[in-house]
């Protein structure tokens, strides 16, 4: 084998490698793509389900609590009481909001890149 046919041959297999490095970035970029979407969208419908059930036990509690002190103050009493739960949402949301989600999508792009790195 001469020496330009070993270049050739060199060549030839590292455009193939980079060919196959760009297929296997493509199909997880897909994939990794399609876990977070479909989280969102379950987080979507488990958050749209939650608050149409919330919206019916606050009324129900609304409309129990009226029998004890009537009815305009049990509706401003439960209307305070979330007035202080979206408060105390918004004082820890860094805890429970944006720090989980970061955690998962830290995970989901860098997690498994470790993983492999350390298998190799």
């Amino acid at each position: 084998m001469s020496y330009s046919s070993s270049i050739q041959t060199l060549w030839t297999e590292a455009k193939n490698y980079l060919e196959l490095q760009k297929e296997y970035l493509k199909l997880d970029s897909a994939e990794k793509l399609s876990v977070l979407l479909s989280a969102v969208a379950t987080a979507a419908v488990c958050l749209i389900l939650a608050l149409a059930a919330l919206f019916f036990f606050v009324i129900a509690f609304a409309l129990w609590l009226a029998k004890m002190v009537g009815a305009a103050w049990s509706f401003t009493i439960v209307g305070g009481a979330m007035v202080l739960f979206i408060i105390i949402v918004l004082l820890a949301r860094k805890r429970w909001i944006v720090q989980p989600i970061a955690r998962f999508v830290a995970g989901l792009f860098v997690g498994e890149n470790e993983e492999e790195e350390d298998e190799v």
